[in-house]
């Protein structure tokens, strides 16, 4: 093993436990979690995605957290262990690529500044498709710039393949390196193995559905997508919820202003490296800084950057971009290392790492605002601002209980470790069709939940974080109506959780079910 490959195996080991450490069972309010653990326990415990409850994505993910839920139990942590995984081996995988195309100082800065940002917002480091597949691809594409074999080429589409099953778009990365494969008359012969492990992921993945009888439905949820996701999810290139301006207001004099400005361009980096790192090496393609052994490597790396921001589209805002950001980062980085005199280099190096230890910080600060708590998923690690209203949750939504979480965070089900009566994780406004708001009706009047955590959504707060909704309706007025005819707030104490206010069934007999 070169001392590249040992010391990319050492960052993996120390950003693993390190985030095992810290991170593992700290509980934070993120939609996407709880859309991908709910559902997960489901498969975990021999439900069918798409048959037997309503499934937002494609399966790849709900099958490598379910496996984890069966190996290692149901807990936070066992939920985190994941994208724990994904994360540091993208941070081993920035390390090997820069110090290939660069050197291993400059590998150094840009793995501090990759890792110092990614992890500045812990709602951030949370279980979500996106991480496994941006993992799996990046991966993949590592595994080809050093294939030399058969095996490692089928490797490099069996990787490619797995992460299109955890995000279909990500298929696009695939279809660019099987370009450049056939592009070069040298590699081409590798096209072969690499089909070859690819159709082998995706043998296994269409039986698994085929022998549980969830093929034509798992079709049917895919044309769901494609027909209720771009309405709603439409966000520009490097958009952010709220828009950039709501970040500089109330600034106070010039001083204030700059100050915000750097912090507001660290926010955004998602956004900006990709541009960088084309603009960048196509210079250094030109000036001919790049020899003529790295000139496919380079070529590969950009191919697959580009296709990796397309499979965001139509909402590429910077949140989406972070995902995807690891090759940014490589080829932003080592873009600037060939290109920038050493001066330049170290005073640039400088200021990454300083901003990046700060944004950094935020990731360990916020820990000290937290206390320990027991659940049903295990020993918590609780924000004290939400730590009364958890322990007054957990103490009485009891495991097994009835529960209906409406319209966002499904994270509150897996928490609790109660039972959702309905089909569906969650219920998007503006996505999820009125028929589908209708089925959760029926299954609620079927079989009447003890408790609901609502949020009662305003337009106003809806178009916050879907801009492109004002034509979309922010309510199931139905539903909506239903719930609050028959529960009432839990009072003395009020218990609310991240904005969501705990209500209790008032009418316990046969007449609530009609």
């Amino acid at each position: 093993m070169s001392r590249t490959a040992r010391v990319a195996a050492a960052v993996f080991l120390g950003v693993a436990i390190l985030l095992l450490a810290f991170h593992g069972n700290r509980v934070v309010a993120t939609n996407d979690e709880g859309i991908m653990l709910e559902p997960a326990q489901r498969v975990a415990m021999g439900a069918r995605p798409y048959v037997d409850f309503w499934a937002y994505m494609s399966p790849g993910s709900y099958w490598i957290q379910a496996a984890v839920f069966r190996i290692f139990g149901i807990s936070l942590l066992t939920g985190r262990l994941i994208v724990i995984f994904d994360f540091s081996l993208q941070c081993a995988l920035v390390f090997w690529l820069a110090a290939r195309l660069a050197s291993m100082r400059a590998a150094s800065v840009i793995l501090v500044a990759f890792a110092g940002f990614q992890m500045a917002d812990p709602t951030f480091l949370t279980a979500q498709h996106r991480w496994d597949s941006a993992t799996l691809a990046l991966a993949g594409i590592a595994i080809a710039v050093s294939a030399s074999s058969k095996l490692k080429w089928a490797a490099s589409g069996a990787l490619l393949a797995a992460a299109a099953w955890c995000t279909p778009t990500v298929g696009l990365v695939g279809a660019a390196e099987a370009l450049w494969l056939g592009a070069s008359s040298e590699r081409r012969k590798s096209l072969l193995p690499w089909g070859a492990g690819a159709a082998a992921v995706s043998a296994l993945a269409f039986g698994w559905l085929i022998a549980k009888g969830s093929l034509h439905a798992f079709f049917e949820q895919m044309l769901w997508l494609k027909q209720n996701y771009s309405g709603i999810n439409t966000m520009p290139y490097g958009a952010i919820i709220g828009g950039y301006r709501a970040l500089f207001e109330g600034a106070n004099g010039f001083g204030e202003l700059a100050i915000r400005g750097v912090l507001v361009t660290c926010v955004a980096l998602p956004a900006i490296l990709p541009p960088v790192a084309l603009i960048g090496w196509a210079i250094a393609l030109w000036r001919g800084k790049v020899s003529a052994e790295n000139r496919p490597t380079v070529l590969l790396l950009l191919l697959a950057l580009a296709a990796l921001v397309m499979t965001l589209f139509p909402r590429a805002d910077v949140m989406h971009l972070a995902f995807i950001a690891a090759l940014s980062y490589v080829l932003a980085g080592t873009a600037l290392a060939l290109l920038i005199p050493s001066r330049g280099s170290a005073a640039l190096a400088s200021v990454a790492l300083i901003m990046a230890s700060v944004f950094a910080a935020n990731f360990f600060v916020t820990l000290r605002g937290t206390t320990p708590v027991a659940s049903p998923v295990g020993t918590l690690r609780v924000s004290n601002a939400q730590l009364s209203a958890m322990q007054d949750l957990l103490a009485k939504v009891r495991p097994g209980d009835g529960l209906f979480v409406y319209p966002y965070m499904p994270i509150n089900y897996f928490l609790t470790q109660a039972k959702n009566p309905t089909r569906f994780a969650f219920l998007n406004p503006g996505m999820a069709t009125s028929r589908d708001a209708g089925a959760a009706l029926e299954d609620l009047q079927a079989h009447p939940p003890q408790w609901l955590l609502y949020l009662k959504l305003s337009r106003e707060e809806f178009l916050r974080i879907f801009p492109h909704g004002s034509n979309l309706d922010w309510r199931y007025e139905t539903l909506e109506a239903w719930l609050e005819k028959n529960y009432q707030p839990v009072k003395n104490p009020d218990v609310s959780v991240s904005g969501y206010q705990l209500w209790q069934r008032t009418d316990r007999s046969e007449a609530m079910r009609q």
